[in-house]
């Protein structure tokens, strides 16, 4: 614990050394114009320290990822800012008492969370019954029920990798629909008193089935640009570590359109999954260090609102680092973001 003593004397210390004081120093042998420009390029020049975009992970849903996440912290070296959970898409209901099970859960962990939310569960439900407000009712009692557990200004993902086929609400499927109910959901949300919601507007890398600018359902809808990002190809002329980065970089809509687009649009970019690993099909990067660095000095140079890593294994993607299957991914993940000595 520091001391006033001794916050008083750094903050003492910081005022000597920092932009303000320098140009003051030298403000005596200038006029007051000349002040004032030395003193703005001078605050526009310094080298002030950046902010690192919030570190999260996925490690399981609701009571399954906070036993799990205790062994990631074992692995890192210390706890994660955020985790990432999904809610069930079962049914309506089901959708409600799973994220109230897995709330539940993480405030044992005293850490914020990122919920994932479908925008339609399983069964005969449509976008176009959700564009015209059939289901505003579940979205507003699935709000109140965060409010309710202390995550009312939680982030929200909801439709995630919209742009793809393999979701039952995937875009493509009725594009006009899918803005309209986006922009229903979160107004149903917002509606509920003490909601402070943040929703992130999240593709998968590439255009796969639609392009994912034109089903963008507005700035005062959206609050951040998401991407979920694995390290993976399908080209047969892509097979060094560098040619698969390069891939990611700058095929369409891929990581240089998302900056781009998120620039343009005044918002933060997220990227609630990235990972490295093995696919059963094959087409995974596996144990990949240049990925993960190359993602840790992206993620450092641009506006990112926060990162989470797929620290799981799961069936179509194994992404897992904390159990040591992928050595060389693993250390360069400790190193770029690890606690420093």
């Amino acid at each position: 614990m520091v001391s006033t003593q001794q916050l008083g004397e750094s903050q003492m210390a910081a005022s000597r050394s920092g932009p303000r004081y320098y140009a003051a120093s030298v403000s005596g042998q200038m006029t007051r114009w000349d002040t004032y420009f030395w003193w703005l390029l001078l605050m526009l020049l310094w080298p002030w320290p950046s902010m690192a975009a919030p570190l999260g992970v996925y490690q399981g849903n609701g009571c399954t990822g906070v036993k799990q996440l205790d062994k990631f912290v074992e692995w890192f070296g210390q706890k994660p800012d955020i985790a990432l959970d999904f809610f069930a898409p079962d049914s309506w209901e089901s959708m409600t008492n799973d994220a109230v099970w897995a709330m539940e859960c993480w405030k044992k962990a005293a850490i914020p969370i990122v919920f994932s939310l479908p925008m339609l569960p399983k069964g005969a439900y449509t976008l176009t019954e959700g564009s015209v407000g059939s289901y505003d009712e579940a979205f507003v009692r699935l709000a109140k029920a965060m409010v309710e557990h202390g995550y009312g200004s939680a982030i929200v993902r909801i439709g995630w990798e919209f742009n793809g086929g393999w979701f039952v609400w995937a875009a493509k499927r009725d594009p006009v629909s899918w803005k309209a109910y986006w922009r229903r959901v979160v107004t149903a949300m917002r509606s509920v008193p003490g909601a402070k919601f943040r929703f992130d507007w999240c593709s998968t890398e590439g255009e796969n089935q639609i392009r994912p600018d034109s089903v963008y359902p507005g700035d005062d809808v959206v609050d951040i640009i998401g991407m979920d990002v694995y390290n993976q190809t399908w080209d047969k002329n892509v097979s060094t570590p560098q040619q698969r980065w390069s891939e990611l970089l700058d095929q369409p809509y891929g990581l240089k359109w998302q900056r781009d687009f998120a620039r343009a649009h005044n918002k933060p970019m997220s990227f609630p999954e990235w990972g490295t690993g093995t696919r059963p099909d094959g087409h995974g990067g596996g144990d990949d260090p240049n990925f993960v660095e190359e993602m840790a000095k992206w993620i450092a140079d641009n506006n990112v609102a926060y990162q989470s890593y797929w620290d799981y294994p799961a069936s179509d993607y194994n992404a897992r680092l904390s159990d040591g299957h992928q050595p060389l991914a693993g250390s360069a993940y400790q190193k770029a973001f690890g606690p420093k000595p």
